[in-house]
């Protein structure tokens, strides 16, 4: 469908190119830098060698802040050299004294900081005089005549490591949200608002686009709705999640992605854990005052799209199956028409079960929250001065406004997106972007035991589930007499007053960042474990708790010992009972199958034939293993050496007991408390405050002869941080790293992207990224100041004044609507 091209049709497409006309195209000018926030560079489009367009590709820093007022020198050496490395040490503490106002950036007017990086400006430039003093005093001690050399550069590092430490504060932005799965809150609505400003084929709005961005226009679409698609399915859930009642919990119509219709789940798979689906349609050919309609199951009742209620025959009803993996959900927290006892495996667990999914209540992108408020992306300010983008499209004639809180949906969803990417030539996957990490995740995972099989992978692990409530040792013996479980599985044993500490001689090793393992062979253990069963009644899974023994003494000689359960297929009501049977020295997995019984009880019943025994080496060889929450305190402290002595803001998970809890730090104040010069152990004390709550790491550091660390050691007891991390995102649709060109893994893997085979074109294909490039430009003239923007021919521009613009819309609207009044609204399509 394409509009009759005369002179009202010419006059409206060439528009831009009239002198009222004063916007600028955003595709020449969106590839410039931008500094959001006043301390990060952002930029959201790269131009790629060889290539002929800009790409979209969100990238981000953090340099520096210039020093606008630099000293010349900051250490001042005294008039005569000093003959011992103790005297080198009192010279260079009184040039520190010396230097002290302008380490304190005495010398500099606040005022002149960036707007919404005060804290930033003062720690970058304080952080860079420190680091300018310690290399001048440092290049000064290497060139004295000096014995003990080693002595004086040991107590220089102490003084630079004091120098830094303090307070530091870091800049507190406030994006207002963690875009909480619950509540109405994760970034969906700017996908709708994008999706609603699309014109629709078959209208006249429709007409009005060329060809070539007509079929661009069916490519956003998809892909957008492919993108809104994913995110209701597995990121929004209105009051929490309930399997058993998914619409109404979730606050959305369960739908089919192909036609949107809603989908109902069979009568066949009512009874069994894992529903089946399909669309239901009143045969087309049917006597049937709706025939063709699509209709769902509402209980016992037929329903039309709308939720009219509808009889139809079962001889009338068409039945289409649908995939579990092509269903989604339609956002409607209040609609009537929410189904009650509509199933679904929401988590992916493989089958259904009762009662609430509990990590929901907690879940979000409190991540992604952090990340930008690490990076000062936070859009605060004046509420009339706060980014946003008032957009009219010249088609259909629809003003849009995307708010402050809709650009910020906007950057949280594409930082969700990640930076990972798949090479195109399918050998593998890169990771662009910063991003550094600090400390071992406490994913409040099991203890575990391990026992040493016959040979090299026959060994048995156990439990083979990782949530942490399945298996927790509560005690344990070692010939006869109690052991400390609290103190056992630590590296090394320290001694807080004397300002030292020793190896533990249990301790054998970490595995898999914080696991420590230690030896429990001859050992008798007492475990609180979670089993699994199928309720009697209703056949869903269920959990009991239970104290159980585990005596791995070589002289036991007892049954068999319940180790706990696993389940094999839900679906198919199967789990293993799992044995130690020490006397035949294995492991025993016994299968159960849970079938219903002649009074419709569901029972279990061995299945015969498919038990999996392990055999043990002798003698009996048993580890243990415990998911540590105090980290090794070197891991944490590269991060927080980028905090105290680079000034950038990092982000913290400061609960080490929680799963996940992660926020911006806006605050960190650490502190030497002892010195012990005999062992040379230092004990530091870091207190650390974040968006979400506070932590303390306290810890010994031994040093060597020339004051670095060699060995850090927890002081266990306080309220430690879990992990620290900062990230810089590079998100982008395509790019080339080094000589490979690569592609977005999960814009490609959710459908935003197109990739589509083309040898003409660099890397072998060509990438349509409408969607991503759309945003990405919304997000630009919002950023940039381009707050009102016009979208002509599907082309974007941006103006920096409202009177501009409001001038060139009723002029636009004036050029429309000559359409209609030249007497040709008849033979505007043909």
């Amino acid at each position: 469908m394409t509009v009759s091209r005369d002179e009202a049709r010419a006059a409206f497409d060439d528009a831009p190119e009239q002198p009222w006309f004063t916007g600028v195209r955003i595709k020449d000018r969106r590839h410039e830098p931008l500094t959001p926030g006043g301390r990060c560079r952002l930029t959201l489009f790269e131009q790629v060698e060889g290539d002929d367009r800009p790409h979209p590709r969100l990238r981000t820093a953090m340099p520096p802040m210039p020093d606008p007022s630099p000293p010349a020198a900051l250490f001042s050496p005294p008039e005569a050299a000093p003959g011992t490395p103790e005297a080198a040490i009192e010279a260079v503490e009184a040039g520190f004294r010396a230097a002290g106002g302008l380490l304190a950036l005495g010398d500099l007017d606040p005022a002149t900081a960036p707007d919404g990086s005060a804290h930033y400006w003062r720690n970058s430039i304080r952080v860079q005089r420190t680091a300018r003093f310690f290399e001048e005093a440092s290049a000064w001690l290497d060139r004295l005549p000096l014995t003990g050399r080693a002595v004086a550069r040991s107590g220089i590092r102490q003084l630079e490591a004091r120098a830094y430490a303090g307070l530091v504060q870091f800049d507190d932005g406030n994006t207002g949200t963690y875009h909480s799965y619950e509540h109405d809150k994760p970034f969906v609505h700017y996908l709708e608002a994008l999706l609603k400003t699309l014109p629709e084929e078959g209208t006249p709005a429709w007409g009005l686009l060329p060809a070539e961005q007509q079929e661009a226009v069916r490519r956003q679409r998809a892909q957008a709705r492919n993108h809104l698609d994913h995110l209701m399915r597995h990121k929004y859930a209105y009051n929490g999640i309930i399997e058993t009642d998914i619409e109404r919990t979730l606050g959305g119509l369960l739908i089919d992605r192909r036609t949107r219709n809603i989908a109902s789940e069979t009568t066949e798979s009512q009874h069994s854990l894992v529903p089946q689906y399909e669309l239901l349609r009143v045969e087309p050919a049917a006597e049937h005052p709706h025939a063709g309609a699509w209709v769902y199951r509402d209980g016992d009742a037929l329903r039309l799209q709308d939720g009219t209620r509808v009889e139809v025959a079962a001889e009338q009803l068409r039945a289409v199956p649908v995939p579990a993996d092509r269903l989604t959900f339609l956002r409607a927290p209040q609609d009537p028409r929410l189904r009650r006892g509509v199933r679904l495996d929401w988590d992916g667990s493989g089958f259904v079960r009762q009662g609430k999914v509990g990590w929901v209540s907690w879940a979000g992108h409190c991540d992604i929250k952090a990340i930008m408020e690490q990076l000062g992306i936070t859009l605060e300010g004046p509420l009339e001065s706060r980014p946003k983008v008032e957009e009219y499209r010249s088609d259909t004639g629809d003003l849009t406004e995307y708010s402050r809180d809709l650009l910020i949906e906007m950057i949280a969803s594409v930082l969700e997106l990640g930076s990972r990417y798949n090479r195109v030539d399918g050998s593998g996957a890169v990771v662009r972007g910063e991003h550094h990490f600090g400390g071992a995740r406490n994913d409040s995972r099991p203890d575990r035991l391990q026992f040493t099989g016959l040979r090299q992978g026959r060994h048995f692990r156990w439990p083979l589930s990782t949530r942490q409530e399945t298996f927790t040792i509560t005690g344990l013996t070692r010939g006869g007499a109690p052991v400390d479980v609290d103190t056992a599985f630590l590296r090394y044993l320290p001694d807080a007053v004397a300002v030292d500490f020793a190896n533990n001689p249990q301790f054998i090793k970490t595995v898999e960042g914080d696991y420590n393992l230690i030896d429990v062979s001859g050992a008798v253990l007492t475990a609180r474990v979670k089993l699994d069963r199928f309720d009697a009644i209703t056949g869903y899974p269920e959990q009991d708790t239970e104290t159980l023994t585990i005596d791995l003494r070589p002289d036991y000689s007892g049954p068999r010992q319940l180790l706990g359960t696993h389940m094999k297929d839900a679906g198919a009501r199967e789990l293993y009972r799992v044995w130690f049977d020490h006397k035949a020295r294995r492991v025993e997995l016994i299968p159960e199958r849970y079938t219903r019984d002649d009074a419709g009880r569901w029972v279990a019943k061995e299945l015969p034939g498919q038990a999996v025994r392990i055999p043990l080496v002798a003698p009996l060889s048993v580890t243990l293993s415990r998911e540590m929450k105090e980290d090794d305190p070197e891991l944490l402290d590269k991060l927080l050496r980028i905090a105290i002595r680079q000034g950038q803001n990092i982000c913290a998970d400061t609960d080490m007991a929680a799963e996940v809890w992660n926020g911006v730090v806006t605050r960190v104040e650490s502190e030497r408390v002892a010195w012990n010069a005999a062992t040379r152990v230092e004990r530091w004390k870091v207190f650390v405050k974040a968006r979400f709550g506070n932590a303390t790491l306290e810890y010994l550091l031994r040093l060597d002869d020339e004051g670095h660390a060699s060995a850090y050691c927890p002081l266990p007891g306080g309220k430690a941080p879990d992990f620290f991390w900062q990230d810089f995102p590079d998100v982008g649709s395509k790019g080339i790293e080094g000589r490979d060109w690569v592609v977005n893994s999960k814009m490609l893997e959710r459908g935003l992207i197109d990739v589509e085979e083309a040898r003409w074109a660099q890397g072998g294909v060509y990438v349509h990224d409408e969607h991503i490039k759309n945003v990405y430009e919304i997000l630009w003239a919002g950023l940039s100041g381009h707050r009102w923007t016009i979208v002509h021919g599907n082309k974007r521009y941006g103006f920096t004044e409202r009177e501009a613009w409001e001038t060139a819309v009723l002029e636009l609207e004036r050029l429309r609507e000559a359409f209609a009044t030249n007497g040709r609204s008849d033979e505007l399509f043909s």
